[in-house]
């Protein structure tokens, strides 16, 4: 380094060049895994009241947009305007200022209830050597409890 300062500037910060440059693995790396597994759209569209949008997997989904309060007064030709933003994380409506991620319209879609509980029945299903050997030792003990009836 020149007369010893950072390179990029950031010691005002407290950031050395050895902290910015770990950052900035763990950032593209968390990058790339995103783009290769979160949901992105390919494109949107906006007719007869619904928001349809085409996924890069193949799948597509709908929503009325006019469930989002911000929506409420919009006009037909403002919803029309949707489109994927950036790399296809969001969804911007650019007159409106709004912009709605796809990955989170998928979870409102899917909804809260039926995902943990679709997670808890996927894990519980779930096998590793502890769960062997702790369902081997409950089996010794004569099982689970008979239900009172």
């Amino acid at each position: 380094m020149e007369s010893g300062k950072n390179k990029r500037g950031l010691e005002k910060y407290g950031i050395s060049d050895e902290e910015f440059e770990r950052q900035y693995r763990e950032a593209t790396k968390r990058g790339e895994w995103a783009m290769k597994n979160e949901p992105r759209a390919a494109s949107a569209s906006y007719k007869d009241g619904e928001v349809t949008v085409r996924l890069l997997s193949g799948w597509s989904f709908s929503f009325d947009p006019r469930r989002f309060k911000f929506f409420k007064d919009a006009t037909e030709a403002e919803l029309a305007e949707v489109r994927p933003m950036g790399q296809g994380f969001a969804l911007e409506w650019e007159t409106l200022d709004q912009h709605l991620g796809v990955g989170s319209l998928i979870l409102d879609l899917i909804g809260n209830k039926y995902l943990v509980k679709e997670l808890g029945r996927r894990n519980g299903a779930v096998t590793s050597e502890r769960k062997r050997i702790a369902s081997r030792k409950n089996g010794k003990l004569g099982g689970r409890p008979k239900k009172a009836a």
